[in-house]
C-alpha cells in the first residue's frame, strides 16, 4: 500500500506537526510505502501533486490558523483538486489531522467541516480525522516518559488510525485534549506568552492593547 503524508506547517524547523507525522508513521505496518510532502515551506510542483494521487491513501496534518487552514494548505488543496479531476481519480481517501493551539480539540470543527466541503466537491472520499487541542504542548513534553505522556489520547487514536488507514476505512472525527488540567494549561500559555512578549522589548500592558 501506498501513503502520502502531507505537513501543511510553515515552520521551517521542527514542529508539532511534524512530531505527529512522525508519531503516525512509526504505527504504519513498515512494509507499506510512504511518502512525506510539505507544503508549507514551498508549493508543491505537479510531479509531486501527481505522486500524491497515485497513492492509495492521503494523510493531511496542519495547525489550526484562525479556525481554518493555513493558506498554503488551502491553496495546495486546489491545486491538488485540479489534478484529481484532470486525472479522473475516483479513489481516493483522505485522513486529517489538525493540531490546534486551544485547549479543547473541538475548536478544529470548521476546519474539518472545510474538508469535508472539499472532499464532496472533489469526489474524494472523507476519512474523518482528529482534532488535538493544545498541540503546542507537543514539543515541549515530547521527551516525558510514556507512562506521563500528557498525549496518551493522541497516541491512542493514532493507533485507530493507523488501522484504519491499512483498509482505507473512513474513522469518526475524534476531538481530543491533553491529559492535563486546563487551568494549569492557561497559566502555563500566559507565562509563555508573556516571556516572548518581554523577548520582544513589549510588556503585558502592550500585549492587552485593543486595535
Amino acid at each position: 500500500m501506498k501513503i502520502s503524508m502531507i505537513n501543511g506547517s510553515q515552520k521551517t524547523g521542527e514542529s508539532n506537526t511534524e512530531i505527529i507525522i512522525e508519531r503516525l508513521k512509526s504505527l504504519i505496518n513498515q512494509s507499506n510505502e510512504i511518502y512525506i510532502f510539505n507544503c508549507g515551506l514551498k508549493q508543491l510542483t505537479n510531479e509531486m501533486l501527481n505522486k500524491i494521487i497515485s497513492t492509495d491513501a492521503i494523510i493531511l496534518i496542519f495547525p489550526l490558523f484562525v479556525h481554518s487552514l493555513p493558506s498554503n494548505t488551502l491553496k495546495m488543496l486546489i491545486e491538488l483538486e485540479s489534478v484529481i479531476k484532470h486525472q479522473q481519480k475516483n479513489d481516493l481517501i483522505i485522513y486529517t489531522i489538525v493540531n490546534n493551539g486551544f485547549y479543547e480539540g473541538k475548536q478544529s470543527n470548521i476546519a474539518f467541516e472545510i474538508i469535508k466541503n472539499w472532499c464532496e466537491h472533489t469526489g474524494v472520499k472523507f476519512g474523518g480525522g482528529i482534532g488535538q487541542g493544545a498541540g503546542e504542548m507537543l514539543g515541549r513534553t515530547k521527551h516525558l516518559p510514556k507512562d506521563k505522556d500528557l498525549f496518551k489520547n493522541l497516541s491512542c487514536t493514532l493507533q485507530i488510525m493507523a488501522e484504519n488507514i491499512e483498509i482505507k476505512k473512513p474513522m469518526e472525527i475524534k476531538y481530543l485534549h491533553p491529559n492535563f488540567p486546563r487551568f494549569l494549561w492557561r497559566f502555563m500559555a500566559v507565562r509563555n506568552w508573556n516571556n516572548m512578549a518581554k523577548n520582544n522589548g513589549l510588556n503585558k500592558k502592550d500585549i492587552l492593547k485593543k486595535l
